[in-house]
């Protein structure tokens, strides 16, 4: 790439913003940014713009176009010039070619940003030079100036990111692949084949990180060839990390005093910071990873017991003796409100739950089933387009439930709310009424946020005003 070339940026978010601002640094002189926001205004005057419904228009005529990432892939605009001159790039790829350091990629449906952000922090117990890029951290081209050989960036990857890459990281993490993004990828197999690049580009030299309660290993197994590591919550694993006997075990041959029995405890299950069951697929891959870079033991172990989680993620917002406030705002998926639920129910916590929001298209069939069988769930309040068929789900569900003897008690209510601030006031309202010490209210929506609010982060912290104004 020259300097003097004809460089666009599509989509002026927080990665747009962030290669612009390098390219500027850089040097590079041709630059355009192309947004579907007409108002933008905050650009630097020696930029050129192209702004409005057809901001996308003719890109060939460009020699490099920087793809964001929520400008999909797949737009017919993008694929037209897929054979032309233009270069087809994006922030994460420019990254990947120049990046001097080992990369530690990590990806999945869910869980990402947590293992991502564990994993730097078991790096720096053991004195490694670590930077966090992705979605979690800030966004990787700002750093990378400053990124040495003797450092490792670990990089959280959305299939959007992951879709065109052509060099894959040094360790690949991938943690589950169920179903996300129906309203940007056209099929199941398309997102599944959108991450299949963080490790499909991996040589010998490689390592990947894989869990092997999920399908999807056996599908991603084959694609690569860096070496293959699992991880189970449900089974003895002949290499990387499992649950056993209530406590976090890795493969360890190299202790001298360990090679007999091949294998070494890390911690206790109930010394990990984070909150449920479903945490502990996101600690065993960071500690695969902690074992692959020979971090000692103890690091590892000091790291998983003082990592409490992001927020947004299962975030403990306040709580006295009689109710707990939790926000999962970041859940929007069924998926990961199940976990959620999990976590409570597994525990013997009489919780309410806040779910809905906007449409993306999700199948709540799975969820409707398994919160019918939560013997401590309470209530479900529901809100947005997706509460309605998230209560139509509940419905069948408990339906489901009886027809084959899984339960045979009443169906847990749902009822539907306008708002938010709706919501937290008649939970709050019903737990106060039941008066049962140690009672949850947690909003965990498996939905997106948008018929009510910019994004989960403007959500998740309404959620913890209106708890405080409530508990304080």
């Amino acid at each position: 790439m020259e300097k003097t070339d004809a460089i666009a940026i599509l989509g002026y978010g927080v990665e747009g913003r962030a290669m612009l601002d390098y390219l500027l640094e850089h040097g590079y002189t041709n630059l355009t940014v192309c947004d579907q926001n007409e108002k933008l205004v905050d650009i630097h005057q020696s930029v050129q713009t192209r702004l409005g419904e057809n901001y996308l228009q003719n890109l060939d005529e460009f020699d490099v176009v920087f793809r964001s990432p929520g400008i999909s892939f797949f737009r017919p605009e993008i694929q037209e010039i897929m054979d032309s001159h233009t270069v087809i790039s994006s922030m994460t790829k420019y990254f990947f070619e120049h990046c001097r350091a080992p990369i530690i990629g990590v990806t999945g449906t869910k869980g990402k940003g947590t293992t991502a952000s564990l994993i730097t922090e078991i790096l720096r117990r053991g004195g490694k030079k670590v930077f966090l890029g992705g979605n979690i951290g800030v966004p990787a081209v700002s750093f990378l100036d400053d990124v040495s050989e003797d450092s490792f960036v670990v990089f959280e990857l959305s299939s959007f990111q992951l879709v065109d890459l052509e060099i894959s990281p040094h360790i690949a993490v991938v943690l589950n692949v169920t179903s996300d993004h129906m309203d940007y990828h056209s099929s199941l197999e398309e997102y599944h084949e959108s991450k299949y690049p963080i490790m499909a580009h991996q040589s010998a030299a490689n390592f990947a990180v894989l869990n092997r309660d999920y399908p999807y290993a056996n599908e991603f197994e084959i694609l690569g060839e860096g070496a293959k590591t699992y991880v189970s919550c449900k089974q003895v694993m002949v290499n990387g990390a499992w649950i056993a006997d209530d406590k976090v075990r890795c493969i360890d041959t190299d202790d001298v005093n360990l090679r007999e029995r091949g294998w070494i405890d890390i911690l206790d299950v109930s010394d990990i910071g984070l909150v449920g069951r479903h945490n502990w697929e996101n600690v065993l891959p960071a500690v695969t990873v902690g074992k692959i870079l020979n971090i000692p033991h103890d690091n590892i172990a000091q790291a998983v017991r003082d990592f409490h989680g992001l927020p947004h993620r299962l975030e403990k917002v306040i709580g006295s003796g009689l109710i707990a406030f939790y926000n999962d705002s970041f859940s929007t998926t069924p998926e990961s409100c199940m976990a959620a639920c999990s976590a409570f129910n597994d525990l013997g916590k009489p919780f309410y739950l806040i779910a809905g929001g906007s449409e993306k298209g999700s199948d709540f069939t799975a969820l409707g089933w398994k919160l019918s069988q939560m013997k401590f769930l309470q209530k479900v309040f529901v809100m947005g387009p997706s509460g309605v068929r998230i209560g139509e789900a509940l419905v069948r569900g408990h339906s489901a439930c009886v027809e084959d003897g899984t339960v045979c008690r009443l169906a847990v209510p749902a009822e539907h709310v306008e708002s938010l601030r709706e919501a937290v006031a008649k939970a709050h309202e019903e737990a106060t009424m039941l008066g049962v010490d140690g009672m949850v209210i947690l909003m965990s929506p498996a939905a997106a946020s948008f018929n009510e609010f910019t994004n989960y982060k403007e959500r998740g912290e309404y959620f913890k005003t209106l708890a405080r104004e409530l508990m304080e």
